[in-house]
C-alpha cells in the first residue's frame, strides 16, 4: 500500500468537477442564471470538502510510515511469523508499512474477546503478506474484521464446524485460538488468517469462483486446467496441501495460498506449476528466500 492513492484524488477532484456541472445545471433550469450561480457556488464547496478529505488520508498515511514500525511490534512479528522473518530487507520494510497502514484503517472487532493490540498485529500480517507483492494494492474490500473467542458452527454460536469465514461483501471472521495456533505452527501448511483473507482475492462478479483476481490470462487458463488434477492429487493422498483443499475449485485456491506461505519449498518440489503461478501472482518467492537461509523443506 502507498501513502498516496492518485486513484482516489482523481476520483475527488471528478466528483468535484461533476459537482458543480450537474449544480449549475440544475440551478439555471429551476432559478435562471442567478440559480446556477448560487447552486454552482455550493457544488464547488462541497466538491472542495470531498478532495480535502482525500487530501487528509495522504497526509495521515505519510506520518503513519514517517515513524519506524515500534520495536515492540518488530520483535512480536518476529517471534512469532516465519513470513515476516525471511522476508528480504526491502520487503520487510515495506510490509511492516503495509501493517502500520492496514491497522489505522481497517476495522477489526472483536465478539466476546478484546481485540488486542497484538491480535490486531496478526490479523493484519496475515492480510499484508498476500498483498506485500502489490504496491498499490489496498485492502479497501475488508469491511470488518471479526474476531471470534473460539471457533464456531455455521449459526455461529460455539462449535467445531469452523474457525474462519470470509463474506463476499468483505466480512472476516476469525477464530482466536485458531489464528494463534496458525502462527504458532508456522509450517504445516495451515493458516486460518491467510486463508480468509485469500478468499477475498477470490471475488468476481459477488461471488467466489476459484480463480485468483488479476490473474494474468496465460496464468488463468494454466490455473483453470491444473486445478482438477491437483484436487484429484489431494483426494489420492498425494498432496502437500491440506486436505480442505479438495473440497473444490473454491476452496482449492486458499489452501494452495496457505501452502505457498507455509511449505514453499515442499511445493515448489512437489507441485512446481502451482508454486510458480502464485510467485508469479504475488509477486514473492519464499522458497528462494528459504534456500538463502539454508532451510530445507
Amino acid at each position: 500500500m502507498r501513502a498516496e492513492r492518485p486513484q482516489e484524488a482523481a476520483l475527488a477532484w471528478a466528483s468535484a468537477v461533476a459537482f458543480l456541472t450537474i449544480a449549475a445545471a440544475l440551478g439555471a433550469l429551476v432559478w435562471g442564471p442567478a440559480g446556477a450561480l448560487a447552486a454552482g457556488l455550493a457544488a464547488a464547496l462541497a466538491g472542495r470538502v470531498v478532495v480535502q478529505r482525500a487530501g487528509a488520508r495522504t497526509r495521515r498515511r505519510r506520518a503513519l510510515i514517517a515513524a519506524p514500525l515500534p520495536e515492540a511490534d518488530r520483535r512480536f512479528l518476529l517471534e512469532r511469523y516465519d513470513h515476516y522473518e525471511r522476508l528480504p530487507p526491502e520487503l520487510r520494510r515495506r510490509f511492516e508499512d503495509d501493517v502500520r497502514l492496514f491497522l489505522d484503517e481497517a476495522r477489526v472487532t472483536g465478539v466476546g474477546i478484546e481485540a488486542s493490540h497484538e491480535l490486531r498485529l496478526l490479523v493484519a500480517a496475515s492480510a499484508v503478506s498476500l498483498s506485500l507483492g502489490w504496491p498499490a494494492a489496498e485492502w479497501d474490500r475488508v469491511t470488518e474484521v471479526l474476531l471470534y473467542p473460539d471457533d464456531f458452527d455455521r449459526d455461529y454460536d460455539a462449535g467445531r464446524e469452523r474457525a474462519g469465514e470470509a463474506h463476499v461483501w468483505g466480512t472476516v471472521i476469525l477464530s482466536v485460538p485458531t489464528l494463534l495456533e496458525s502462527f504458532e505452527h508456522d509450517r504445516d501448511g495451515y493458516h486460518v488468517g491467510l486463508h480468509e483473507f485469500a478468499h477475498l482475492l477470490d471475488v468476481e462478479q459477488g461471488e467466489f469462483d476459484g480463480m485468483p483476481s488479476g490473474l494474468a490470462p496465460g496464468d488463468r487458463r494454466a490455473w483453470a486446467a491444473l486445478v482438477p488434477a491437483e484436487i484429484e492429487r489431494i483426494r489420492a493422498r498425494r498432496s502437500v496441501l491440506d486436505d480442505y483443499g479438495a473440497e473444490g475449485p473454491v476452496e482449492f485456491f486458499p489452501v494452495a495460498v496457505e501452502g505457498f506461505f507455509e511449505r514453499p519449498q515442499e511445493l515448489r518440489r512437489r507441485h512446481r506449476e502451482v508454486y510458480e503461478i502464485l510467485a508469479r501472482y504475488f509477486a514473492q518467492d519464499p522458497a528462494a528466500w528459504d534456500d538463502a537461509r539454508d532451510l530445507s523443506g
